[in-house]
C-alpha cells in the first residue's frame, strides 16, 4: 500500500526504507494489540490490587523517563533500524514475562524494565527513521498513511486476543502477540542499509523554543496513558471477559481508519490546525462521557467517537512533530520530546495514585477519565 504521489520525487532507496517501516510498524501493532489492553485487566484478575497496578504502570514511565537519553546514546553506535528491531525484541520479551508470571513470580519491576527499554528504543528509532524516508512535502499523506496501515492491521486484533485468552487462555495471546512482534522486526535486523548512525544535540536556545512542543506531548502521553490502561480498566467493571473488552476496544480502531486517511488527504487544504481543534473536541466529548458510562452499548458508542476525534487530530499533530523536528539536530528533538511524553504519563499516573488514599478504584478511574477530557486540548499547543 502506497500514499506516494508520483511527481514526490520520492527516490528508491527511501521507498524501500519507508515498506521496511511500515511493515515492522503495522505487524508489530498488530502482535501488541492482540495483548496490551488485557495487561492491567490480567494483573486484577492475577491477585494484585488495583493500587499495585498504577505502581506498576508509574514504574513503566519513570523507568522510561529514566532511559531515554542514555538509550537515546545508542544512535552514536548503532544504525537506528537496528535499535527499532532491538525496541521490539524488548516487548516480546515483556509479554513472555507475563506468560509465565503466574507460575515464576516475576518482580513486576522486571515486567516494566522490558517494557520501558521497547518504549524509548522503538518510538525514538521509529520517529527518527520514519522521519528521516519520509516525502517532506507530502509528508502528512505518509503519516496517515503509516498510522491508518497500523490501525488497519490493528483493527481486528483486541477482539481477536480476547476470543483466544477466553477460550484458550490469556497465555496463549501472548504467546501469539510474541509471534508477529518478532516476525515486525525481521525486515529491519535484516536490513543491511539505514539511516546513518549519529549523536544527540541539544542546544539550550532550542530547548526554549520546544516549549509549546514539549507540554503539547506531555497532554499527549496522558491521553495515551488513559486510552491503554486506565479506559480498559473502567471497561472492565461492566464486561468482565477478555472477548468483550477486545470486541469494544476494537471498535475504536475501526473508527479511525477511514478518518485518519481523509485528513491526511485533506489537511493540506483546511488546516492542520482545523483538524486538531475537531479531534480534541470530539475526544474530549468522549472521555467526559465515559465518566458516565453504563452499559456496553454506551461503552461501543463512545469507543467509536474517541476513534475518530482521535484519528482527526493525530496526523496533524504528528506532521508538526516530524516538521518540527527537521533539521541538524532532529535526535535531540525527539529525545526531548519523548522524554516529555513519559513525564506527562508519569504526572498523570502519580495523580491517579494519590487519588486511591481518598477514593475507590471505580471513582479514582472515572476521575482519571474526566482529566483526560481536559488535559487533551492541550494537544493544540504544538507549533
Amino acid at each position: 500500500m502506497s500514499y506516494l504521489p508520483a511527481n514526490s520525487h520520492y527516490h528508491l532507496p527511501r521507498m524501500k526504507e519507508m515498506g521496511r517501516v511500515y511493515w515492522c510498524h503495522s505487524v508489530g501493532i498488530l502482535g501488541i494489540q492482540l495483548a496490551a489492553i488485557f495487561v492491567s485487566i490480567f494483573l486484577l484478575k492475577s491477585g494484585y490490587s488495583f493500587r499495585e497496578v498504577l505502581v506498576f504502570l508509574l514504574l513503566q514511565q519513570v523507568l522510561s523517563v529514566a532511559l531515554q537519553y542514555p538509550v537515546n546514546k545508542l544512535f552514536a553506535y548503532v544504525r537506528p533500524h537496528y535499535l527499532l528491531a532491538i525496541g521490539r525484541i524488548w516487548f516480546a520479551i515483556f509479554f513472555c514475562l507475563l506468560a509465565t508470571l503466574n507460575e515464576h513470580h516475576w518482580p513486576l519491576a522486571l515486567l516494566a524494565l522490558f517494557w520501558a527499554l521497547d518504549r524509548t528504543m522503538y518510538w525514538s528509532a521509529f520517529h527518527y527513521v520514519f522521519s528521516m524516508a519520509r516525502a517532506h512535502k507530502h509528508g502528512n499523506r505518509q503519516i496517515a498513511g503509516i498510522n491508518a496501515l497500523a490501525i488497519l492491521a490493528a483493527t481486528a486484533a483486541p477482539a481477536i486476543g480476547g476470543v483466544i485468552a477466553t477460550v484458550f487462555g490469556i497465555n496463549y495471546t501472548y504467546i501469539v502477540a510474541v509471534l508477529f512482534i518478532m516476525l515486525a522486526a525481521i525486515p529491519m535486523i535484516t536490513a543491511d542499509k539505514g539511516p546513518e548512525r549519529t549523536k544527540i544535540q541539544i542546544p539550550r536556545h532550542e530547548i526554549k523554543a520546544m516549549r509549546p512542543d514539549m507540554l503539547a506531548n506531555m497532554f499527549n502521553g496522558t491521553v495515551v496513558a488513559a486510552e491503554q490502561n486506565i479506559w480498559p480498566m473502567f471497561v472492565f467493571l461492566i464486561v468482565t471477559s477478555y472477548a468483550g473488552i477486545g470486541a469494544l476496544s476494537s471498535v475504536i480502531a475501526a473508527a479511525s481508519v477511514g478518518v485518519m486517511l481523509y485528513v491526511g488527504r485533506h489537511e493540506e487544504v483546511r488546516g492542520d490546525q482545523h483538524y486538531i481543534k475537531q479531534g480534541m473536541a470530539a475526544y474530549s466529548l468522549a472521555s467526559v462521557g465515559r465518566v458516565l458510562v453504563q452499559s456496553t452499548t454506551q461503552v461501543f458508542g463512545l469507543n467509536m467517537l474517541s476513534g475518530i476525534g482521535r484519528s482527526l487530530y493525530v496526523t496533524p499533530f504528528m506532521n508538526r512533530y516530524y516538521l518540527n523536528s527537521d533539521g541538524e539536530h532532529k535526535l535531540g528533538y525527539i529525545t526531548i520530546m519523548e522524554t516529555a511524553f513519559e513525564f506527562g504519563s508519569v504526572l498523570y499516573i502519580l495523580a491517579l495514585l494519590a487519588l486511591t488514599l481518598l477514593f475507590s478504584a471505580s471513582t479514582v478511574l472515572a476521575i482519571g477519565l474526566g482529566i483526560v477530557a481536559v488535559s487533551v486540548l492541550g494537544v493544540r499547543l504544538i507549533r
